[in-house]
């Protein structure tokens, strides 16, 4: 994300949309009461001249809305903001009118509020140093087929690649087959170090196609090779993505990544919990106490229950970071998200019990 202009006595911030984790950033900062000004595509009517052949042309304007409702789908990597028409072309748009932004790469928008909170601002900052942040992709290697999972700050985004290059009997043509299979996975991998921003990428697999792989890798591109780690694993597909997510190599190259971070920091917080250390509580209630007794070191919160009940739960994420606490939102569609909401939303790790 790219912050464009800003006027905090206005109220007014303009951004730039330059990637997926942006939308994610931004769905939690646009709310209902806001209001966005954007350019957007409005079917109108021709002249009348075509009319009778029943044409109509579109046109882009500029136009302003107040949300009521906002839903980032990140399958279609895309935010919708819904709300009524403030401001507009008259002659095109009918204030008070239902309109929809459709937030993609690339988009500007202007964000104009009552007050801008501390949390919000600084959402967008973050928004801002993660497009800087590099990336890490993983590739999951098996016979014919490829799992690959590029993570990102708010999600990792799994693809998958597969050839059927015959079994072991099936000796006809497989070493050809087997191939077009690494050429595949091999354009793949180039084709996303060119879009993104990527630090390292990892080879991983059960058994000896990882090395396979990698040795093709290697020979036809040695320089990329200088970013590649291979790592064994006892898991394959998506699986084994996760796992190398949990592995210590993880943790050395992407402190900066959000959800591998994530996934570090539930699994710590589920850990306390097994053993019953009392160092880690999961209800809104006790991390409203826990945190004004100064006893949160860390606090984890779901994006959805940040929005759900954003007033509630701000209050205690001022509340830890005024005592020197550390504070993750994280997304709620996100395998450490979706363990999070299972235990409430909302986990703290603390300094001392309570």
């Amino acid at each position: 994300m790219k912050i464009l202009y800003r006027n905090l006595r206005h109220g007014i911030i303009k951004v730039r949309i330059e990637n997926l984790d942006d939308l994610w950033y931004l769905s939690s900062v646009v709310k209902k009461g806001d209001v966005v000004r954007g350019k957007t595509e409005r079917r109108i009517e021709a002249k009348s001249d075509i009319t009778r052949s029943g044409k109509s042309e579109r046109r882009t304007i500029s136009m302003e809305i107040r949300v009521d409702k906002t839903d980032f789908r990140s399958d279609a990597d895309t935010l919708r903001i819904s709300g009524t028409i403030e401001q507009g072309p008259e002659d095109i748009v009918s204030v008070g009118s239902h309109h929809t932004f459709n937030i993609t790469e690339g988009t500007i928008i202007s964000i104009k509020k009552g007050r801008w909170f501390n949390e919000e601002i600084e959402r967008l900052k973050e928004a801002e140093r993660a497009t800087l942040r590099p990336k890490i992709l993983i590739a999951v290697i098996d016979e014919g087929e490829a799992n690959i999972g590029l993570v990102r700050e708010s999600k990792v985004k799994y693809y998958s690649l597969s050839k059927a290059i015959g079994g072991k009997y099936d000796t006809k043509g497989r070493g050809g087959r087997k191939t077009e299979f690494y050429r595949d996975t091999e354009k793949f991998i180039l084709d996303t170090l060119k879009r993104e921003n990527i630090s390292s990428v990892i080879i991983a697999g059960a058994g000896f196609e990882k090395d396979n792989f990698h040795s093709f890798l290697k020979e036809r591109n040695p320089e990329v090779c200088k970013m590649v780690i291979c790592e064994g694993i006892g898991s394959y597909g998506v699986n084994g993505i996760k796992e190398v997510m949990s592995r210590p190599v993880m943790q050395k190259i992407s402190e900066e990544i959000n959800a591998a971070r994530e996934i570090r920091l539930i699994n710590r917080a589920l850990a306390e919990i097994g053993k019953d250390s009392g160092l880690c509580i999961y209800s809104m209630g006790d991390s409203e106490n826990a945190a004004d007794i100064g006893a949160i070191e860390t606090l984890i919160v779901c994006d959805d229950l940040f929005l759900k009940e954003r007033g509630r739960v701000e209050r205690v994420m001022n509340t830890v970071r005024s005592r020197r606490g550390n504070v993750h939102l994280i997304n709620h569609e996100g395998e450490a998200g979706q363990q999070l909401n299972a235990l409430g939303g909302i986990a703290a790790i603390l300094r001392f019990k309570v």
